[in-house]
């Protein structure tokens, strides 16, 4: 009996020990985690095209004069690049900004709040914070109401986060946004 009884132990023991349970915590591979748009999207760029060339999605270089003066022009999303934040923080275009129809995203607010692109009480200087804030803050005027983004990096963030990843998630916002 006793013979039996740890026979059937080991066996249990090899069983256990042949069983190993693999949990595994890395990310999703690059290319899973956003997916270019389905549809075609053209984004106007204030500053230098800070971004990779992505399928469906067109850069249009502007600068802040043109696309003021010419609001007839629809574009399906705007990106301020960080070289020019400084520029439109001015309150000549806070106005534009704050009536928008397409989403206007703004890049490196790490140490900003995106509402001074919008309220005339704030300024630059008074709308500082010590990077607490979102690397790319994005709003649009929709129904009579401001909708708000603040896309931030993970830790220890790569360049793939900084460029291609960002704008997929740029493009995403933009894709669902004009789908509605």
């Amino acid at each position: 009996m006793k013979f039996k009884i740890m026979l059937l132990l080991s066996i249990f023991a090899i069983l256990f020990v042949g069983c190993d349970i693999n949990v595994v915590n890395d990310p999703l591979p690059q290319a899973e985690l956003y997916h270019p748009p389905s549809s075609l999207l053209e984004i106007a760029i204030v500053g230098k095209v800070p971004f990779d060339s992505v399928r469906n999605v067109n850069y249009i270089p502007k600068n802040l004069k043109d696309i003021v003066e010419d609001p007839a022009i629809h574009y399906d999303g705007l990106i301020i690049t960080e070289d020019y934040l400084a520029e439109a923080g001015k309150q000549e275009y806070r106005d534009f900004f704050s009536n928008l129809t397409y989403p206007v995203f703004f890049m490196g607010t790490e140490n900003l709040l995106a509402k001074v692109f919008m309220d005339d009480r704030l300024t630059l200087d008074a709308a500082r914070i010590d990077g607490f804030g979102a690397n790319v803050s994005g709003f649009v005027l929709s129904e009579g109401k401001h909708l708000e983004w603040g896309l931030y990096l993970p830790d220890n963030p790569t360049e793939a986060d900084k460029d291609i990843n960002m704008i997929l998630r740029i493009s995403n916002i933009l894709e669902d946004f004009k789908r509605k």
